[in-house]
């Protein structure tokens, strides 16, 4: 899913094709997670959250019912590889922060819990393998390029209006909705690069993603009993990084989603 300023446009027909590529490519991540297990963990978690955004653009081409179930085949896989790759993010997020803020190594409280088991491969070559027969029964292919760029500028309007209320509360559940609407934006975007400012809207979803990702990452691991004890220098630490992520990922938020809905929905109507 590469950006390509000269693609054509998205029709039905090619979104499906794409669903089933990133789900056989998926299955190649789950096999070479035996040797691979941290690249492959990464990436399949990145394929499984490329096609929920690009579920949501196939919205009309399939019953609620058939969409329910795609998207619990891949939450499950998510899920299920969840564990090892949230404690190897957080150990690389302590050791940035260590050294941006000067604490010596006596400063830095363990984790504790145990390192997950690698989720079995069998199990989760069944759910992408059930996720491939549901796409084969939809009418993905049936839709048109106009009914894609719909779902995608219903995607961009709930982004918005999650920026909004994120200017106003700095509620975690409320931050972690906005940063998934973002992650949408971003991995849709990709595929539909050859519309207007698509290069632009690619950089700033990227980055805004990221910055949304690191707060949460630092709202997680403020809980860890680990890094509540008193006059520990850890505390004062996120708090101040948050602080400052939050005047960059609000300044940029207001960049990205500049353009009104309606203005939204025209600029990219006019690109069919």
């Amino acid at each position: 899913m590469k950006p390509s300023r000269h693609s054509a446009g998205l029709t039905g027909r090619r979104l499906k094709r794409l669903l089933h590529q990133l789900c056989d490519r998926a299955q190649d991540d789950v096999r070479r997670m035996a040797a691979h297990e941290e690249s492959a963990t990464h990436q399949l978690r990145v394929r499984m959250k490329k096609m929920l955004a690009l579920l949501r653009l196939a919205q009309a081409g399939m019953e609620e019912q058939t969409m329910q179930a795609m998207r619990q085949h891949l939450r499950t896989v998510k899920n299920a590889c969840a564990g090892n790759r949230e404690q190897v993010v957080r150990c690389r997020l302590l050791d940035k922060l260590a050294r941006r803020f000067h604490l010596a190594p006596r400063h830095r409280p363990q984790i504790t819990g145990a390192t997950a088991k690698a989720p079995a491969a069998a199990g989760l070559l069944h759910q992408l393998y059930a996720m491939g027969r549901l796409i084969d029964s939809t009418c993905i292919e049936t839709l048109t390029e106009e009914q894609i760029l719909e779902e995608h500028a219903r995607c961009y309007r709930k982004g918005r209006r999650l920026m909004k209320e994120s200017c106003e509360t700095t509620n975690s559940r409320t931050l972690h909705r906005w940063r998934h609407r973002v992650k949408d934006l971003y991995f849709q975007t990709l595929a539909l690069s050859h519309l207007r400012g698509a290069a632009r809207r690619i950089r700033r979803t990227q980055r805004l993603g990221h910055l949304l990702g690191r707060d949460q990452d630092l709202a997680n691991l403020a809980t860890e009993p680990a890094f509540a004890v008193r006059r520990s220098p850890w505390q004062e630490v996120m708090q101040e990084h948050r602080e400052e992520l939050r005047e960059r990922y609000l300044a940029l938020g207001h960049k990205l989603y500049a353009p009104h809905n309606t203005r939204f929905s025209g600029r990219i109507m006019q690109s069919v």
